[in-house]
């Protein structure tokens, strides 16, 4: 079908089944990672890895061990001596820290690139990559041991990448809008994200977590890292790192939680939100500590924008309470 001949209204259930049915055709081409990152992902599970394996593994691909490498010389790792090498990276970060810098630079080089969608793409980069740290600091504060936390905030929105594929192949959808297909991109995003870990072959654990990650319960069971996932897109959301605009009081030492959109793309109900801080056993304090850290990390990191304090704000003594504060 010529893109002439497309109507000017996209009916949305028909598009959702047009996508669903593109993401299980044996014609279906899915973005790839490169063969060292799945390789490396697979290593990372064994026991007694020495770090040369893992050097040597990355020295395949050199265009993702220098994108790798520059993460690891980023202020946020930086010590007080400069990371020169692969290999004091993988001493001075440890395996697992490792992993999850090369598969982050992994995705932003073969997956996060979508023709015509560079915006949005280089938006959801950012919204994936602040999630991922995020979780990290809701974990430690709840005590929570998510031994792949990090990688399921990466990965959570992979399907809104691989969604884009599909479609950008067909000349029938060439000239669309982002904001045309966002409505359905929600809707099917989560299956897609799914779809492309079992692709990838990662551990199991994180192929659940993306499949529901607006969940805090699957089947009818509390799933801790849907519940720091929640919590994480919240805050990340409110430091202008969602994937919808953030709220205009945003506020890194607000004792109250924004109220998200009802609807709108990749968003959480306020009801989930909380649902998700009380699964985690995060009172107000917890919550408002938990998110002044994630500013502060966020700006950090370039990510987000500096936020004024507001003058006297309570919640200055909440951010340094003790992580994990029990819910009462």
């Amino acid at each position: 079908m010529q893109e002439s001949e497309r109507p000017a209204e996209i009916e949305p259930d028909d598009l959702k089944q047009l996508l669903r049915d593109l993401l299980v055709s044996p014609s279906y081409r899915p973005p790839l990672l490169p063969q060292v990152a799945t390789e490396l992902m697979q290593l990372s599970q064994r026991a007694n890895v020495q770090f040369e394996e893992v050097v040597k593994l990355l020295e395949r691909d050199p265009v993702l061990a220098a994108r790798t490498l520059s993460i690891a010389q980023s202020a946020f790792y930086a010590t007080r001596s400069p990371v020169t090498s692969l290999n004091q990276a993988a001493v001075r970060l440890g395996l697992k820290t490792l992993r999850e810098l090369v598969l982050e630079a992994a995705l932003h080089l073969r997956v996060f690139r979508v023709p015509g969608m560079e915006r949005p793409m280089e938006r959801l980069s950012r919204h994936s990559t602040a999630v991922a740290h995020a979780i990290r600091v809701v974990c430690r504060r709840t005590s929570l041991d998510a031994e792949y936390a990090f990688l399921v905030g990466l990965l959570h929105d992979v399907g809104f990448a691989a969604c884009l594929l599909a479609l950008a192949e067909d000349p029938y959808w060439k000239g669309v809008t982002f904001e045309q297909f966002a409505p359905v991109l929600d809707e099917v995003h989560a299956e897609a994200s799914a779809l492309l870990t079992r692709i990838w072959k990662l551990p199991e654990p994180i192929q659940r977590s993306v499949a529901h990650h607006h969940d805090v319960k699957v089947n009818g069971k509390v799933e801790p890292t849907n519940a720091a996932l929640i919590v994480a897109e919240q805050l990340c959301w409110e430091a202008g790192l969602g994937m919808l605009p953030p709220p205009e009081d945003a506020d890194p030492y607000a004792m109250i939680m924004p109220e998200p959109p009802l609807e709108g793309l990749d968003a959480n109900w306020t009801g989930t939100v909380n649902e998700a801080a009380q699964a985690l056993k995060m009172d107000d304090l917890a919550v408002c500590a938990t998110r002044a850290e994630v500013f502060g990390l966020l700006e950090k990191l370039g990510l987000a924008a500096p936020h004024a304090a507001k003058a006297g704000a309570p919640a200055r003594a909440a951010a340094a309470a003790p992580a994990g504060a029990p819910r009462r």
